[in-house]
């Protein structure tokens, strides 16, 4: 199944795990093909969407002290993205997406890539 963008493929934002979990959420395209033309250099994608399982995996081993089933991850409902974009720094993109997007979104800043997610409200987050 293909999606509605000049610059990704579904593929990009599959669960790493092999579930199968696909979605790619049309507000969130919106945002990283803004980030495409306004850096105007190709936006990788380097964790998509995750199936619950998955989420438990990463989020236990990113935090020792994690819950399981506690997470709040919007990867889980296809509506985040972690990237990064080749030779731009991630406290560049991220000053970029929190002047456009002020109010709301989810945005964080880890070592080499940046988080981005559409929920509602606005949340940030620096974990490098």
């Amino acid at each position: 199944m293909s999606i509605e963008s000049p610059f990704f493929e579904r593929d990009e934002f599959t669960c790493e795990c092999g579930c199968g979990f696909d979605v790619a959420d049309s507000e969130l395209l919106d945002v990283l093909e803004g980030l495409r033309y306004e850096f105007d250099k190709p936006v990788i994608i380097t964790g998509g969407n995750r199936c619950v399982a998955h989420n438990e995996k990463v989020q236990k081993k990113d935090n020792k002290n994690y819950k399981p089933l506690t997470s709040k991850s919007q990867h889980i409902f296809g509506k985040a993205v972690d990237f990064k974009i080749k030779d731009i720094h991630e406290d560049k993109v991220a000053r970029y997406l929190e002047k456009e997007y002020p109010n709301t979104y989810g945005i964080g800043r880890y070592n080499g890539r940046t988080h981005i997610d559409v929920r509602e409200n606005k949340v940030r987050w620096d974990k490098r």
